[in-house]
């Protein structure tokens, strides 16, 4: 590292006042111009120690008089690197503030700090409001940048960087990431030097192994790590099996206790009676044992009990769900994986991503030798799957080495269930813009810079304005089978049925063979669409393409003069394809302005900055003006926390929050009544504080004012018990 004056020097001066000396990635991107407000993109294996790099250029900001903001994907992060952030610096005069809830606030009041620690979701939010402290900025840093690829929430990551990039001039960019696969492409479009590295602090070793009875392979695991003083993740696809298992294993985990363990857990654990009491009573007789389960679902005082615990070394085993594997940032010598199945799809596989930000946790710095990532499979078959997916395999001295294998980032900015949604994110940007402004405007963001250099991307990335038969297919083909059809080299479509729910018919491939395609609209009772299939069994792939059987017939049907006016209705249902922009005009969010411009409407821009999402909006303009008492209104909230939150609500959800909002009984005694967990009982509270009050904006907006009164009463109960909850006992 060369030695640095001015900025830079004062920035390395005080990470030595905390006793900080920078090493590895972080010398690297100090020599790449980190101090000076070069962008850099950090992609290292966990314990690497990226987030110093991160925290030096936040510095740097702030000596320079500008503000520094660092994003990560949970809100239990958030709190955890503002916690670390202050212990090291507020003594310095560096202000450090933390705000991750209330998407539909302005966001003005975090203007007194210098560095400011929110989620994804609340910088959206930030940059949808146009907050006034926005030009400010300095230095955003993005952890765990590989979410970019995971659905909504990744459209709204790229779409984030999109705008600080376009808005924030000089912006310095600090990506961070320990999975990604060809990070090349993604620091090119963020114009940061890339920084790569596979040192790790504690080698890791991975190992898929066969157990038929995975529970026996657990604890068998388990006990020998334990036995030799180690400590043990271990993830589940579910909560149910992450609490089995942690009380299958506790009472032999505790009896590899020494007494002086013992006595250091239970001091720990009856010093603060009034935590203990908090505490879930299954959870808090197997802590005594040195085990865990650890899910959202158990509240942030116990997770963060839990984490403490685990960090001095009192408990040796979590047993945790997959879905709050980014939320973890505990190292262990062995890591298990029960399963590489997602929570909510049992034939989905996790992401390769995913799965090795998991493993990677494994291997303590300072305690450990090598650290041990274990994946279960249930029979050899699945172990090949699994290997094949995942890693690898290399040799070194004379044994079989797994070697990862990460996910490329892939855009979910033009993706059917986010371009709508970021269409108005534009529009109101914008003011007035036509379509071919908003497809310039997108032509700057990942999807547009990854899709030209991607063999696999569709023929078209966007479909801003028409829905028909022909852009639907393109978006969902490759150029060059598109180009093949048209010149009649795939074969010939035989379009058999056409009616306004199926387009269906036979492709006879050029080399022969005979295939049955159809484009189905129809509904299941699941609510969800049939959508394309074909009998060659590979309908549509993992990158949304379509088979070319089906290319076939949509380009046909869509080009026929007998089908085309069908086809154009029928085959965009059937493959989820709608017009933005008359989607947004058919809601009242988006009208025809000057010169065949779009803009976007009062109630519009009132949308966007409360953050919903085009579902619920649609679902809340339908039954708002037939909510006339708290029974509507509880009906109506329970549908809107359902679509908002993509999960399942019954009438417990109605029965907990009539009971908050009329009872002074305390909000743990009447989740555990109605069967709801604590943290899943204050989650849903905060959304529902929210729903609140976009339903008592859009009701503002229709007139409504009895629904507006209803909303305001309900909203201050809610917003009170929560506050007299926060100061009773902090576990929110």
């Amino acid at each position: 590292m060369s030695s640095l004056s001015g900025v830079g020097g004062n920035v390395t001066r005080l990470l030595g006042d905390v006793g900080i000396t920078p090493r590895g990635v972080q010398t690297e991107a100090i020599d790449a111009g980190l101090l000076e407000g070069q962008s850099v993109m950090v992609v290292s294996p966990t314990g690497s120690g990226k987030t110093l790099v991160g925290e030096m250029a936040l510095l740097r900001a702030v000596i320079e008089g500008k503000r520094g903001v660092y994003l990560v994907p949970l809100r239990a992060l958030a709190y955890e690197v503002a916690r670390s952030l202050k212990s090291r610096y507020e003594d310095k005069a560096v202000r450090i503030g933390v705000t991750t809830g209330d998407l539909h606030l302005t966001g003005d009041e975090m203007a007194e700090f210098d560095i400011i620690v929110t989620t994804y979701e609340r910088a959206d939010s930030l940059l949808r409001h146009q907050t006034s402290w926005l030009p400010s900025i300095g230095t955003v840093v993005i952890d765990e940048i590989q979410t970019m690829s995971e659905g909504r929430r990744g459209a709204r990551l790229e779409s984030v960087i999109l705008r600080l990039k376009q808005i924030v001039e000089g912006i310095q960019i600090v990506a961070l990431s320990a999975t990604i696969k060809y990070p090349d492409e993604l620091a090119s479009w963020l114009e940061c030097e890339l920084i790569l590295s596979s040192d790790r602090p504690v080698p890791l070793v991975n190992k898929v192994f066969v157990a038929p009875n995975r529970a026996a392979a657990v604890q068998r695991t388990v006990m020998t790590v334990v036995q030799n003083n180690g400590q043990v993740l271990v993830f589940h696809r579910t909560r149910r099996e992450a609490e089995a298992e942690a009380i299958r294993l506790a009472e032999e985990v505790g009896r590899q206790l020494s007494s002086a363990d013992k006595k250091a857990l239970d001091d720990h654990l009856v010093s603060d009676r009034r935590l203990s009491s908090r505490i879930a009573g299954t959870l808090r007789r197997i802590l005594h044992e040195g085990v865990a389960y650890h899910h959202a679902g158990i509240g942030s005082t116990s997770r963060a009990l839990v984490e403490r615990l685990f960090r001095k070394g009192l408990l040796r085993v979590i047993c945790a769900t997959t879905t709050l594997a980014s939320g973890i940032n505990l190292p262990a010598r062995t890591v298990i994986l029960t399963s590489v199945r997602s929570p909510d799809r049992q034939m989905r596989w996790l992401s390769a991503n995913s799965v090795h930000q998991m493993l990677g946790r494994a291997g303590r710095p300072g305690h450990d030798r090598k650290g041990f990532g274990v994946i279960l499979a249930g029979s050899r078959g699945e172990a090949e799957d699994i290997t094949n997916r995942y890693f690898t395999r290399d040799t070194e001295n004379y044994k079989e080495v797994l070697r990862p294998v990460f996910d490329r980032i892939t855009s979910q900015i033009g993706k059917e269930f986010s371009i709508t949604e970021q269409v108005l994110v534009i529009l109101d940007l914008l003011h007035e813009s036509t379509a071919g402004d908003i497809e310039d405007y997108l032509a700057n963001s990942y999807l547009s810079f990854s899709g030209s250099r991607y063999a696999r991307s569709p023929m078209r990335l966007l479909n801003i304005q028409s829905a028909t038969a022909e852009a639907a297919v393109e978006l969902h083909s490759l150029f060059d089978t598109v180009q093949a059809c048209r010149r009649g080299l795939l074969g010939t479509a035989n379009i058999r049925e056409s009616n306004q729910e199926v387009i269906g018919g036979i492709v006879t491939g050029f080399e022969g063979g005979h295939f049955s395609c159809r484009f189905s609209a129809r509904v299941h009772p699941s609510g969800t669409v049939e959508g394309a299939s074909c009998s060659c069994g590979n309908s549509i792939d993992d990158d949304g393409i379509l088979c070319v059987h089906l290319v076939s017939l949509g380009l046909e049907a869509a080009h026929n003069e007998n089908t085309r006016e069908l086809a154009d209705y029928v085959i965009p249902l059937a493959l989820e394809v709608a017009s933005p922009i008359r989607t947004l005009t058919r809601l009242g969010l988006a009208e025809g302005g000057s010169g065949g411009k779009i803009r976007i409407t009062r109630l519009g821009r009132s949308v966007n900055r409360l953050y919903l999402s085009v579902p619920t909006v649609r679902e809340l303009l339908a039954r708002l003006p037939f909510t006339d008492d708290s029974v509507d209104l509880m009906s109506l909230l329970r549908h809107a926390v359902s679509i908002e939150g993509s999960i399942t609500l019954d009438e417990s959800f109605v029965q907990f929050v009539g009971e908050v909002a009329t009872t002074s009984r305390s909000i743990r005694e009447i989740a555990d009544d109605v069967g709801i967990a604590i943290g899943d009982a204050l989650g849903l509270l905060d959304r529902t504080r929210w729903m609140l009050s976009a339903i008592s904006v859009l009701a503002d907006h229709g007139g409504l004012e009895h629904l507006k009164s209803m909303c305001k009463d309900l909203l201050q109960t809610i917003g009170s018990r929560l506050e007299d909850r926060r100061n009773d006992d902090g576990d929110y």
